[in-house]
């Protein structure tokens, strides 16, 4: 009888374990079909986000400005999204997040192409953080930089590098007077040149290759199994050379420069010291001689005398009370001989402001000295744009100093793909008026004016310095 049972049991638990087979395969055929439905809907929306990108009519000259290779783009795109899909349909099981993780990349690739600082992609936040962690983990350096002089790359902002969590502190560095010198061996000004050009040609994001230096700068970080040594020189020159220095003409400071006392011994820095740093990424001091300031009743536009006697107004950003507040600004500093009218920092916005400086109509008739970077970006090279207008007009007397903007000026378009998978934006339309170009170019100032080391020491802002040259040449 148990030979019997035995026996029995074994057709039984055969078509069990068949059964279990079958529901198995069931299963994964459901999964498999799933993948394939989900990866054909995703498709349509990369077929989507192509069609918007070649909506403007100037695309060849948007294209061409930018160097992009709009075909080679979509060739990538599409090898990336085959694979990921050949992958889905493959695999045992059904991982709709892996999915939407691997589709959200290509996406970003295709936007990150159009060197737009404008673009941006918007997903669920599980999808976006889910993204983020699967990339390589890195830690920020903590280190504020900038570009300096004879193309030194300095340690800038003394706040941030003096702040307790510098991995500089208690290293004997004098920060407002050191340079970096190197990272890894090369020499750092050729390492962050390296560093933008993969942030604008393979990372995409950044409208100018200027902008993209300023990035890297913002962007020194250390790879978690990696390493990375950090070399930095320290000045060290008495109050009588540094006044011998800066008596000279900026352009015969290069050869004196190099001839500066540096002390003896270097300053070494490894990645595994930066791991708990925070960066401030402020980038740009509002003013390294800044004066007491006054709040207008716009929060981004700030005022004040320099001790120079000529008026100072920080404008941060553009809104529609920014005529409001430049007009504040202008009567509030009218016995003032000039204005130095710091941009810098304007991260752009809506609506408009500069006309405050239009001889016309305007509550300022003086001259103006402007300061501009690659952190002026959006309505802010509207602005610019305009004031060169009036300028062109002989509304205004103005003068730009600085680096290039961002170039990133134009009408923005917005997106949503057909499966709602994401929603986004870049710029539309990007020439104005047919003659001036900002989209991949930037407003480029009169005078480019980088921090010199020296005054950096004496706590001088070398671009606003220049400014109160020029105006008290007028």
């Amino acid at each position: 009888m148990d030979g019997q049972t035995r026996s029995s049991r074994g057709p039984i638990l055969a078509n069990a374990r068949g059964g279990g087979l079958l529901l198995l395969l069931l299963a994964a055929a459901a999964a498999e079909d799933e993948a394939v439905a989900r990866w054909k809907v995703w498709r349509a929306d990369l077929d989507h986000l192509y069609e918007k990108i070649e909506e403007p009519p100037s695309l060849r000259e948007i294209f061409k400005a930018k160097g992009i290779d709009w075909k080679a783009v979509t060739k990538e795109a599409n090898g990336r999204f085959a694979t990921a899909a050949a992958a889905a349909k493959k695999r045992r099981g059904d991982d709709a997040r892996a999915d939407e993780i691997t589709f959200y990349g290509v996406l970003r690739y295709v936007v990150g192409q159009l060197r737009d600082s404008h673009a941006e992609l918007t997903v669920a936040k599980e999808i976006a953080t889910a993204w983020q962690e699967a990339q390589p983990r890195s830690f920020d350096a903590g280190i504020e930089l900038l570009p300096g002089t004879h193309g030194t790359i300095l340690v800038a902002n003394v706040f941030a590098a003096r702040n307790s969590t510098s991995p500089l502190a208690g290293k004997g560095v004098a920060h407002d007077a050191t340079l970096l010198e190197s990272v890894n061996g090369i020499p750092a000004a050729k390492y962050f040149a390296e560093k933008a050009r993969a942030k604008y040609e393979e990372e995409g994001g950044q409208s100018t290759l200027g902008r993209a230096f300023v990035e890297a700068l913002n962007d020194l970080s250390m790879p978690a199994d990696g390493s990375l040594e950090l070399v930095f020189q320290t000045l060290k020159a008495s109050e009588k050379e540094c006044e011998k220095y800066l008596a000279l003409d900026p352009g015969k400071r290069e050869k004196a420069f190099a001839r500066l006392p540096w002390k003896d011994k270097k300053t070494s820095l490894r990645w595994s010291e930066c791991q708990n740093t925070r960066n401030p990424r402020n980038f740009v001091f509002r003013a390294l001689e800044r004066p007491e300031l006054v709040k207008t009743a716009d929060k981004e536009i700030w005022y004040g005398t320099l001790p120079s006697g000529y008026g100072y107004v920080f404008y941060g950003g553009v809104s529609g009370t920014s005529r409001q507040g430049l007009d504040e600004a202008c009567r509030a500093l009218a016995d003032c001989p000039g204005m130095v009218l710091d941009m810098r920092l304007n991260g752009g916005g809506g609506e408009s402001g500069i006309e405050a400086f239009d001889a016309r109509e305007g509550s300022w008739k003086k001259p103006v000295a402007v300061l501009v970077g690659p952190k002026a970006i959006s309505a802010a090279e509207t602005e610019l744009w305009t004031l060169l207008q009036m300028r062109e007009g002989h509304q205004c007397t103005a003068r730009l100093f600085g680096r290039p903007t961002a170039g990133a000026s134009g009408d923005k378009i917005h997106f949503e793909l057909p499966s709602g998978f994401a929603t986004g934006l870049f710029v539309y339309r990007h020439w104005h008026g047919g003659r001036s170009q900002i989209e991949g170019a930037g407003i480029a100032p009169d005078e480019v004016v980088d921090q010199d080391l020296v005054e950096l020491s004496l706590g001088i802002d070398s671009c606003l310095r220049r400014a109160e040259e020029w105006l008290a040449k007028q």
